[in-house]
């Protein structure tokens, strides 16, 4: 058995194609701050050994000062002159024991072959010195006092080694310097190029990107439009087809009568002609239907008042399940003009949608009736996504607890003979939405999986204008585009 893969859709393969771009575009991004981030960490790293030897550089400074003044105040005659040649012996070596870690750990601290080199040849002459006055600190003995001439020379190589010991410590401030203006330009150059990554990511895949998505909402209006007229032709189509088959009926039904009429005068059996009649009757219930469908059926309004004759044939609970409660909330004030026999059976096919979406379990359905006013055209649910112009409205709203409409379910709600719950068995709310719209109202939906489901239907108040707004209820109302009183 072979498999037929479908080739991806234009919309995949621009989507795969923006998400390598913007998957190479971040990766550059990553890099770049990666790399400035571990430059950063090895210049702190050096200047952080760079610090340790100033220190140091410090430390000997101060041990040779010491060290020197101790020498020149070394008296062998005084009874602790044992003490200070060894405190002067102890002095020596950690300052020269600082000199030879100093020199050791040059290459870790170096920046830059020229730097390292200038470093080491102070440290190197440095050393000169230092030998001079560790050897005259090694010269001295209980028996032996300092000459005039070793005094000369001491404070000669203290002298020499002190300049020796600064000039190391400027040529560190000079390294640390030049390696904070080479980070300073490295991150001058992270920053210029991320930038130009920025700007060549919103010219190369911000731009098309958004380029197609706009090409694509402006095809899926176009094809929304297309449906919709599409639509309103099938529905005209309907409307006009149902208009010819109840010419028909009539015909049919018509001459069923007579055939009833010659048959009960001569005394035969009408079996034949009841039958002929009641599935004309049928028949026409169902062109009843597809012309309130279409749209275009002629209703017979009249004022009603709206709180009265809900009231009227809304039953308390659901006559299959027991544990559905219904619950009213209705205002006497709304007055509207419609055919009640044509919108009692929309409300009651809202009613039974809501008793269904309960599953056979326990729950509540709320039925209010207020008034609504709209400040703005709103936009109703259906296929032709139509607006209600700005007025006075009477608002059914039919809410559930139920099981809710999933989202990708949403859009077929108004389809003919649709249902959640197995076959659909007629017109259902397609029938409803056609009677709403011929008493020249709006039907929207409101609905999550879970959590329920409210069916808002719109009707303009009788003796109201829609778009003529009483000055008193424009003040009332929020400028939301709809309240409710």
């Amino acid at each position: 058995m072979t498999v037929s893969s479908q080739p991806p859709s234009p919309g995949q393969q621009a989507g795969r194609h923006f998400r390598r771009r913007y998957f190479v575009a971040l990766s550059l991004i990553a890099a770049l701050a990666i790399a400035g981030q571990v430059l950063v960490q090895l210049t702190l790293n050096r200047q952080s050994g760079d610090s340790h030897v100033v220190n140091m550089a410090g430390y000997q400074r101060m041990l040779s000062q010491r060290l020197t003044l101790k020498i020149l105040l070394f008296d062998p005659t005084q009874a602790d002159a044992s003490a200070q040649l060894d405190a002067i012996e102890a002095m020596r070596d950690r300052w020269v024991g600082t000199h030879r870690k100093l020199v050791i750990g040059l290459p870790d601290i170096a920046y830059g072959a020229t730097a390292h080199s200038t470093l080491a040849a102070l440290l190197d002459e440095a050393g000169h010195p230092l030998g001079r006055i560790a050897a005259l600190a090694a010269d001295l003995s209980p028996q032996s006092t300092l000459s005039a001439a070793n005094r000369t020379a001491l404070l000669a190589d203290q002298e020499l080694f002190l300049p020796l010991m600064d000039s190391v410590v400027l040529g560190l401030e000079k390294s640390a310097s030049a390696r904070v203006a080479f980070l300073q330009r490295v991150e001058m150059a992270l920053l210029l190029i991320t930038l130009v990554v920025l700007a060549l990511e919103a010219l190369l895949i911000f731009q098309p990107a958004v380029r197609r998505l706009q090409t694509s909402i402006d095809q899926l209006e176009h094809r929304n439009r297309q449906a919709a007229g599409s639509l309103a032709s099938l529905r005209h189509l309907t409307g006009g087809i149902a208009h010819h088959f109840n010419n028909l009926l009539t015909g049919i039904m018509g001459h069923a009568e007579l055939e009833r009429l010659d048959a009960l005068r001569d005394g035969r059996s009408t079996e034949y002609a009841d039958a002929q009649l009641e599935c004309g009757k049928r028949a026409a219930a169902i062109v009843t239907q597809l012309t309130r469908y279409s749209g275009e059926a002629r209703y017979r309004c009249e004022p009603v008042t709206l709180g009265p004759w809900l009231r009227s044939f809304i039953p308390a609970g659901a006559p299959d399940n027991p544990d559905v409660r219904i619950t009213l909330d209705i205002a006497d004030d709304a007055t509207v003009a419609i055919d009640r026999s044509a919108l009692e059976p929309a409300v009651h096919g809202l009613l039974a949608n809501a008793i269904e979406a309960m599953n056979g379990s326990a729950g509540l359905i709320q039925v209010r009736l207020t008034q609504a006013v709209l400040l703005e055209p709103r936009t109703m649910s259906g296929p032709y996504r139509a607006e209600l112009p700005p007025g006075l409205y009477a608002c059914l709203c039919i809410s559930d607890n139920g099981e809710g409409i999933a989202a990708s379910e949403f859009d077929r709600i108004f389809d003919p003979f649709y249902s959640q719950r197995g076959l659909g068995r007629g017109l259902g709310l397609a029938s409803v939405l056609g009677i709403v719209h011929g008493h020249g109202g709006g039907i929207c939906v409101e609905s999550a999986p879970n959590r329920g489901s409210e069916v808002s239907v719109y009707l303009p108040l009788s003796g109201r204008t829609a778009g003529k707004l009483p000055p008193a209820a424009a003040k009332k109302s929020p400028s939301n585009g709809a309240a409710r009183e």
